[in-house]
């Protein structure tokens, strides 16, 4: 059986809407806010020990701890409430819940669904900035792109187009990743066993790519091979303006990149 605190933060939170998957414990709830923080919500006392007089909201991250906290007082959200024929309450009350021994309840005034609902909006609003920050910062990051390119043998055709479709990337506002113009450098291309080594470092490099473009009218086995590995892992595939009619393969020797 729920207690009385988690009767009232369920109707606060129990619809997952606000706070992610709730979980009710003990006099508080546990939630998600996004990916690598949570949020705990709980009624709090300020300054008479059975007297919850506000609602707290606790910000946690995975790796820093608390980042947070927020403590809504009732009163500032409902206002001091009116209780009529009480003639020991004429000036009102300011809404808390009550702990006498073992009976818990709200004093006097019993909170409205209206109530509920613009406290409920409170907490959302001041979740919802951090939601939005968190949004900011993922979009203010430029996207690292996987740039898919024919590379037979280290052909200086091959890089140059490497190198326009790299350019391209980069004034678009991404982060271009082409492996055969980072190791063509110190590594031979041409030698088979350095140009295998090549693509699998590519293949390792693409894991933390948000997208893959594929160029050039002719797909390399290598390039199938990169297609294939952003498909296993969810990444998605632009197929890009078609490259150079003339670039043609080289003879198949089983190592096509």
């Amino acid at each position: 059986m729920s207690n009385f605190f988690e009767q009232e933060l369920r109707k606060l939170f129990g619809d997952g809407a606000v706070i992610h998957d709730p979980v009710f414990v003990g006099r508080a709830c546990l939630g998600g806010l996004d990916a690598g923080r949570q949020v705990r919500a709980e009624f709090v006392t300020m300054g008479y020990a059975d007297h919850y007089e506000a609602l707290r909201l606790t910000l946690l991250d995975n790796d820093l701890g608390v980042v947070d906290k927020l403590t809504l007082r009732l009163k500032d959200v409902w206002g001091k409430k009116a209780i009529p024929n009480n003639p020991n309450l004429k000036s009102g009350v300011n809404p808390h819940i009550w702990v006498d021994g073992d009976r818990i309840d709200w004093y006097a005034y019993h909170p409205t669904p209206a109530d509920f609902q613009a406290l409920r909006q409170a907490a959302n609003e001041y979740l919802r900035t951090f939601r939005e920050r968190t949004s900011e910062r993922i979009l203010s990051v430029p996207k690292l792109v996987y740039l898919c390119v024919p590379f037979r043998g280290g052909a200086e055709g091959d890089l140059e187009f490497a190198r326009q479709k790299a350019q391209e990337v980069f004034q678009a506002g991404g982060i271009p990743v082409c492996p055969c113009l980072m190791f063509s450098s110190f590594a031979d291309p041409g030698d088979p066993r350095q140009e295998q080594a090549i693509q699998d470092a590519g293949l390792g490099l693409m894991g933390v790519c948000g997208q893959v473009n594929v160029y050039g009218s002719l797909w390399t086995e290598g390039m199938w091979a990169e297609i294939r590995r952003a498909e296993a892992l969810n990444i998605p595939v632009v197929i890009t303006e078609k490259g150079p009619e003339k670039a043609q393969p080289r003879p198949n020797l089983g190592r096509d990149r």
